[in-house]
């Protein structure tokens, strides 16, 4: 079978970490032949998808919606007019029309596919990027197209009427866990019966083998947290109750991996509460595994979530993961018995840090997930009707 992925990048991220295992799985199948394209050949993980895997030529104009206006003036003077013209449209009406000018321009991919996968997923409707679903719907001939959904659709800055309307347009659409297939049916229940789950795949060999590549040994009690350094990740909230936790004579390190948006605002936060012994920001890593390993306890505080590859992850390291009730927590977590889930609100994460702290408490993490049913899922969604 023929199979088109097409995703916006491959910079370092929870959907393209996703993707990047995807790949990965795939490419071991002889069943499927996978071809990728990406908007925009760019990013740390594009280094690392298998080379079975063929990466389709870029097109100038989907470079042009994953770049800067003076990236595009770099690119050549029609594509920053092209880029400036589409936003603006974008910014004070919708990218409606710029999205079908970007269809008609970018034209059709030649080769011919059984099925397309949209595997990145829209974002809301005045930012001229992230047109992944119009390239499958509009620029390939494949026989089944198929999209991706790995947000709470309810809580998430893409749930608009047109982007609900190009959902009903997919032949399919997956979901990366039941509880996101659940939330999206409730608010676009005209696609129920197109919809299934699909988890994310997780590498468990080399999970563990990166871990063991120069692991962190830590000297005391120590949570850490991956995570992309943006709001809704919910870590600026938790350094006040660091805080708080350390008034209390509780001795703790904290280390954070990742960076993003709100990076320096964590930092001035930790700053301005004398955390800057306890909790240590490490960026951006590519083996985050390393600091994972020997951690007592995985933490993800955010606001919303959708389905984390990164419970997988801790899953496998055998740390125990604590997180807020978010949309697939208790189903990922709770009925696994892998950690703790707490609501989602300041004083609960407090009363959760405050129990595993001050106490010996240990969750024992045994087993670890398993591709199996990942890959049946994924058969189930890609088979003729």
């Amino acid at each position: 079978m023929k199979i088109l992925i097409v995703t916006n990048h491959m910079r370092v991220g929870g959907i393209q970490k996703s993707l990047l295992e995807l790949l990965k799985t795939l490419s071991k199948n002889n069943e499927y032949d996978v071809s990728l394209f990406c908007c925009k050949k760019t990013g740390a993980f594009l280094e690392l998808v298998p080379n079975n895997i063929k990466i389709l030529p870029e097109n100038p104009y989907a470079i042009a919606t994953e770049q800067s206006l003076s990236e595009c003036k770099q690119q050549g003077i029609k594509y920053y007019i092209f880029r400036m013209i589409m936003s603006l449209w974008s910014k004070c009406f919708t990218k409606a029309l710029p999205s079908s000018v970007f269809c008609k321009l970018f034209g059709k991919i030649d080769e011919k596919y059984d099925v397309a996968i949209s595997y990145s997923q829209p974002i809301e409707d005045h930012q001229f990027c992230n047109l992944t679903n119009e390239i499958v719907l509009n620029c390939t001939t494949a026989e089944k197209k198929i999209t991706f959904v790995h947000c709470d659709f309810g809580s998430y800055g893409g749930n608009t009427k047109r982007n609900r309307k190009l959902y009903k347009k997919f032949d399919r659409i997956a979901a990366v866990s039941k509880s996101v297939a659940k939330r999206f049916a409730e608010i676009v229940p005209d696609v129920s019966e197109k919809l299934q789950t699909v988890y994310n795949f997780c590498d468990c060999n080399e999970i563990e083998r990166l871990a063991a590549k120069n692991p962190l040994i830590y000297t005391k009690k120590t949570i850490v947290t991956v995570a992309r350094l943006s709001e809704e990740k919910g870590i600026l909230r938790c350094i006040p109750i660091f805080s708080r936790l350390k008034s209390c004579g509780l001795d703790f390190e904290w280390r954070i991996v990742g960076d993003g948006p709100m990076r320096n605002a964590i930092e001035e936060e930790i700053t301005r509460h004398s955390l800057n012994e306890n909790i240590i920001l490490d960026g951006e890593q590519l083996n985050p595994y390393r600091f994972v390993k020997n951690a007592d306890y995985f933490l993800l505080p955010s606001y919303h979530e959708a389905a984390p590859i990164v419970f997988d992850e801790a899953f496998t390291l055998g740390v125990p993961v604590l997180t807020t009730n978010t949309l697939s927590a208790v189903e990922m977590i709770e009925k696994r018995g892998i950690g703790i889930v707490c609501e989602n609100n300041d004083e609960a994460i407090y009363d959760m840090l405050y129990r595993i702290l001050s106490s010996n408490e240990k969750f024992h993490v045994n087993n670890k997930p398993n591709n199996k049913v990942c890959m049946e899922q994924f058969d189930s969604l890609c088979s003729k009707y």
